[in-house]
């Protein structure tokens, strides 16, 4: 296969003064790699024929420049960068639209992973809880299922590596699956967005960003550990990436280590420990019309099986019966294919996840699952119409097949096919853009009658349909930008609700499965109001969520083998609430930020009670420092950061309130620059004054058991660049 380059030269001007701007962020999306403007603000690219390709082009205080461009138009062509006094991201959105943050009809938070890195939290679930209207399920510091406007689970889908992540989302004793080596940002979209993502994406999608590709003719690379004093433990990894003409590779590997956590006054909670393997590798190539990706991860994941609230003085990380072992293979193909003006994408992905729980003998597991998924994603772009409209038109499909190799049986082996098919349109006429869409979606599950925990699981033969839209609008002023959108979605019932039958290991209760279930069906409409000058940025977003035959645990009065027995049940459902969030930046003290953001959800049933699992509203602020980039040694920034959680006392019939509590954190980074390499050191408290609390969504809380005390931690970050000739 032969391919012959060409060179497009740009050059990066200030639109107000007209002088050029060196060494700015030029980043093409398509090919995901990028390079910076030299002194004259002058950067080139090779491309492979392709006529058009989208660009960003970002720079400390001035806003991002965001748009396909030409690349068959001869000669330099120029750009002009507007500045901006807020220095804020603006990034390119990861789903079918591509479009900015600000732009985008459905209510998105985008979170750099160099940003959520200061807080130091021990996983990716708690690490993304930062985000405004993001909490987390957690079962200590190891164990997290991120939760959206008050919905988890099944309904949330999770993208890595640009395909579907399905791990037993259904479990709560588990973790989210994915890792965070690699990883260069997440994209948190909320509320019902099953137009693009199908089935079960009902409270919402998580879409991790993998870590773009070396600039051109360079190799860079990373070595960064951390340590946290509550776990006494470690986080290390490692990066390098290479680039050279039209081939680009990066290998990534982590491994995280951690003993049981301390709470205040009460030693180590027994079993708590934790360890986490992750290997992670990119392969690009590019050639005429025809851009492929090739990414394959590794992550294994050892989590300890706390039954009661049992403490300890001693440091203990061998692996203390009972445990699990979760081991996750995921393979994905991208494929970008440059039609003319249009632009068609095929991502095809293979998971493998393998959970195995051990009870009595650390070498044969009590539970054995083997659950594989190949998914599809067909999408075509088609080129702007008449300067206003633009189609997306895609379909997607899932082959999954889960079967059980040991004694125990929570579910019986079962295959599922998914396929779906949605048209998706864009308008545009100068400061208004709208959108809407449709699409239509069909599941299969099939399994055969299994005997479990000395019960007959009957065979279930099911199709479920679905028929799910969105439609919205942004209208933007010169400071006021408004922001409507109104979503659909819908989720087929899960094996687990609809044939489980048996005691979850860590739930302490025996859940019984309804095969009569039906589809979910959800509606959400949100408003995003948001109003930024030179000194300030606010916004708020409230919504409403209505999920027809919404499927909930209920507590019974008959017990099993010891343990309560809970049942699969159906109702309707609401859920509404919102953020509201400000961001202060005086101008003339440029190296201030004042931050402060207020998440509130609340649900109910149909008949006024509470739903379970609803998180306390919390109010957030961060005052930080920040200076500006030099050459020299530098206080990179401080920040002190006040997190109060309200009381939750509106709770469902099997859950008690949960009090209020502060949590007080504080931390700082210092940079040591150098012309080819760069040093990074950051240290920090988390919890400074060792407060004793249990969030409402702790799955320790029925046991009694706090959450972690104070967290003293510090991390060093060395990277490093050069060029290949």
């Amino acid at each position: 296969m032969a391919s012959f380059s060409q060179t497009f030269t740009g050059v990066v001007f200030d639109k107000e003064t007209g002088q050029p701007l060196p060494f700015a962020d030029v980043y093409f999306v398509e090919l995901k790699t990028g390079t910076t403007t030299d002194s004259s603000g002058v950067f080139t690219i090779d491309h492979y024929k392709q006529k058009r390709i989208h660009i960003q082009i970002s720079y400390i205080g001035y806003q991002t420049f965001d748009e396909e461009i030409d690349l068959t138009k001869g000669g330099r062509q120029e750009f002009y960068l507007e500045p901006g006094h807020f220095e804020l991201e603006e990034v390119v959105i990861a789903v079918p639209t591509g479009k900015l943050q600000g732009e985008h009809i459905v209510s998105i938070e985008h979170k750099s992973m160099q940003s959520l890195q200061p807080h130091a939290a021990a996983g990716l679930a708690e690490a993304i809880s930062q985000i405004p209207g993001v909490e987390q399920n957690s079962t200590g510091p190891g164990i997290g299922k991120p939760v959206i406007r008050g919905l988890s689970g099944n309904r949330i889908v999770t993208y890595a590596q640009g395909i579907r992540i399905e791990n037993q989302q259904w479990g709560a004793e588990h973790g989210l699956g994915v890792g965070e080596v690699g990883i260069e940002s997440v994209e948190v979209l909320k509320g019902p967005n099953s137009l693009l993502y199908g089935s079960d994406a009902l409270g919402g999608v998580l879409y991790f960003i993998d870590e773009r590709y070396a600039r051109h003719d360079a190799v860079e690379g990373y070595a960064q550990t951390r340590f946290h004093s509550n776990t006494l433990g470690s986080s290390n990894q490692l990066g390098l990436k290479a680039h050279k003409g039209k081939f680009k590779l990066n290998l990534f590997g982590g491994y995280a280590t951690h003993a049981d956590y301390r709470i205040p006054g009460l030693g180590r909670v027994l079993n708590t420990r934790f360890d986490e393997k992750n290997v992670k590798s990119a392969f690009g190539f590019n050639t005429n019309n025809w851009i492929a990706n090739i990414r394959y991860s590794f992550l294994q994941n050892n989590f300890g099986i706390a039954e009661d609230a049992s403490y300890t003085e001693e440091v203990d990380r061998s692996h203390e019966l009972p445990f699990q072992t979760i081991n996750n293979h995921n393979t994905s193909l991208e494929n970008i294919f440059f039609l003319g003006s249009s632009k068609l994408n095929l991502t095809l992905g293979y998971t493998h996840n393998y959970r195995r729980e051990f009870e009595e003998d650390p070498q044969e597991h009590a539970l054995g699952i083997r659950l594989n998924t190949f998914t599809y994603n067909l999408r075509w772009k088609s080129p702007t119409i008449n300067q206003h409209l633009s189609l997306i038109v895609g379909a997607q499909g899932m082959e999954q097949s889960n079967k059980n190799n040991g004694e125990e049986i929570l579910i019986p082996d079962a295959r599922t096919a998914d396929l779906g098919g949605y048209v998706l349109a864009n308008m545009e006429w100068g400061k208004l853009q709208l959108q809407a869409g449709l699409r239509a979606d069909a599941r299969q599950i099939h399994t055969r009658e299994t005997e479990g925990e000395g019960e007959i699981i009957p065979a279930i033969d099911k199709t479920y349909t679905g028929f799910t839209f969105s439609a919205g609008m942004v209208y933007a002023l010169e400071r006021i930008s408004l922001r409507t959108n109104l979503s659909s979605g819908y989720r087929a019932p899960n094996t687990s609700e609809l044939l489980s039958r048996g005691v979850h290991e860590g739930t302490n209760r025996y859940e019984l499965g309804n095969a009569n279930l039906k589809s979910e069906q959800a509606t959400q409409i949100d408003f995003t109001l948001n109003y930024r000058d030179e000194h300030v940025d606010f916004a708020i977003n409230p919504f409403l969520n209505t999920i027809r035959d919404y499927i909930f645990l209920s507590p019974t009065d008959t017990v099993i083998d010891g343990s309560p027995v809970f049942e699969y049940l159906q109702t309707d459902a609401y859920l509404f609430g919102g953020e509201m969030g400000v961001h202060l930046h005086p101008h003339h003290i440029h190296w201030l930020h004042i931050e402060s953001n207020l998440s509130m959800v609340f649900g109910e049933d149909r008949q006024g009670n509470a739903l379970p699992l609803i998180p306390a509203t919390r109010l957030q602020s961060t005052l930080s420092i920040e200076t500006k980039k030099t050459n020299k040694i530098r206080l990179k920034s401080v920040f002190v950061q006040h997190m109060y959680k309200f009381r939750q006392g509106r709770v469902s019939l099997f859950e008690t309130p949960t009090a209020a509590y502060h949590l007080l954190n504080a931390g700082v980074q210092m940079a040591i620059p150098a012309r080819r390499q760069a040093l990074e050191v950051s240290a920090g408290v988390k919890n400074i004054l060792n407060t004793r609390y249990i969030d409402h969504l702790s799955r320790f809380k029925a046991m009694g058991i706090p959450n972690p005390g104070i967290n003293v931690y510090a991390a060093i970050n060395f990277r490093f660049n050069g060029q290949i000739k």
